[in-house]
């Protein structure tokens, strides 16, 4: 049995022909199918795998390459094989944008579920991560800024923005202050708009 990156796959087992217990030939019985599925994501880590500077998740990475570029505010659990319940928001959202696959990134390198955790680290955006961020947006086809309230850590949202200078970017929505929204927190049928910084 082989497992494929990221796609479900069948076999099946069946039982031998034999006579039943009136002489009538038995007939195998239909096929029992499992359907297995296998998470496979393309990371980056450092070498402690304290920060993670890319995640890839493709759906039909045999079909099609088309991805999406999501910048939230730093990594939490997810890794080569899962992803955490932010990531499974956005692959739904870059399912419906008619896209393959997302690339995730962040403003902040380190991995913590806790954002306190982060803001108290020496060096929380990492030394590969702008690099990383360029590279992601020379590859995906549309940048969405999905960081909510607390980019604003070490002016961190503004130099990612001075990062992408002349790309267009996108978000689900803003918050009163004008923050890009985080794709927990806003309804499944949010559209993506153009987002434009303050001055």
């Amino acid at each position: 049995m082989v497992l494929r990156r990221d796609r479900a796959f069948a076999f099946s087992l069946s039982a031998t022909t034999g006579t039943g217990a009136h002489g009538h030939e038995r007939l195998p019985p239909l096929p029992t199918l499992f359907i297995l599925h296998r998470v496979e994501n393309v990371c980056h880590f450092s070498p402690d795998r304290r920060h993670r500077y890319r995640l890839v998740h493709q759906w039909n990475p045999l079909f099609g390459e088309r991805l999406m570029l999501w910048i939230g505010l730093n990594p939490s659990t997810a890794d080569e094989a899962k992803l955490d319940p932010t990531l499974t928001r956005i692959a739904t959202f870059s399912k419906r944008e008619g896209f393959d696959g997302f690339w995730m990134a962040n403003l902040f390198g380190l991995r913590t579920p806790y954002p306190e955790e982060m803001m108290a680290a020496p060096d929380p955006v990492g030394p590969e991560n702008d690099a990383s961020l360029l590279a992601a947006a020379d590859r995906c086809e549309k940048i969405v800024a999905a960081w909510g309230v607390s980019g604003v850590y070490q002016a961190r949202a503004d130099a990612v923005v001075r990062l992408f200078a002349g790309r267009k970017l996108w978000c689900l929505g803003t918050t009163q202050d004008g923050h890009p929204r985080h794709p927990l927190y806003v309804a499944g049928k949010q559209p993506l708009v153009r987002w434009e910084p303050k001055p």
